[in-house]
């Protein structure tokens, strides 16, 4: 029986989620254009990808942050119906989106395979330098796409904050009670 105890702590203690560490990506810096753009932060690989309706075009860096890049005369930021698709390594829980030139006129839009989430400004802001935080809840998968919907602004991308996504505490204690049953059961034939 000390064995069975000993299994099932095992199991318990396997069982027991461990705290996930935040990654945060810093998207400032350099400058320029690429196809695709690639960061890494706490053992989290990101791609960085620019799209318009048209198809993929350039991701431009700027002290400002991360942006789409359509040609000559585009001005520089996410605008109206261009997207960046980040591609994470895992399965994360995006926690909160960092932006740059985010006033009360910027809308945009973040989906991924689970659902969707409306972002707006909500001020003037007068420090385009400036860098606004927006915080998220619920939002995990391994896709994103961050569109801009409003007409006549745009906005950068600057950083993200992402957390390694780790199973509900639920699906692990059904998995502890499947091997602790299959250790009973084998127990149960070896007598």
């Amino acid at each position: 029986m000390s064995r069975l105890k000993t299994f099932a702590a095992v199991v318990l203690a396997a069982t027991v989620p461990a705290m996930a560490q935040a990654a945060d990506f810093n998207l400032t810096g350099g400058s320029g254009t690429t196809s695709t753009a690639t960061f890494s932060s706490g053992g989290i690989g990101l791609n960085v990808t620019a799209w318009t309706d048209d198809g993929q075009e350039s991701v431009t860096f700027s002290s400002g942050g991360l942006g789409v890049s359509t040609g000559f005369f585009d001005a520089p930021g996410v605008g109206n119906n261009e997207s960046l698709r980040l591609t994470f390594s895992q399965a994360v829980n995006l926690s909160s989106l960092k932006v740059a030139e985010w006033d009360f006129t910027d809308r945009a839009t973040l989906s991924w395979a689970g659902g969707s989430v409306n972002l707006a400004g909500a001020a003037l802001d007068l420090n385009v330098l400036g860098t606004d935080t927006l915080n998220l809840s619920n939002v995990v998968g391994t896709v994103f796409k961050l569109q801009g919907t409003a007409l006549v602004s745009t906005f950068r991308l600057n950083g993200l904050t992402a957390v390694a996504a780790v199973p509900e505490p639920s699906t692990y204690a059904l998995m502890g009670l499947g091997l602790v049953g299959i250790a009973a059961v084998r127990r149960r034939r070896a007598r």
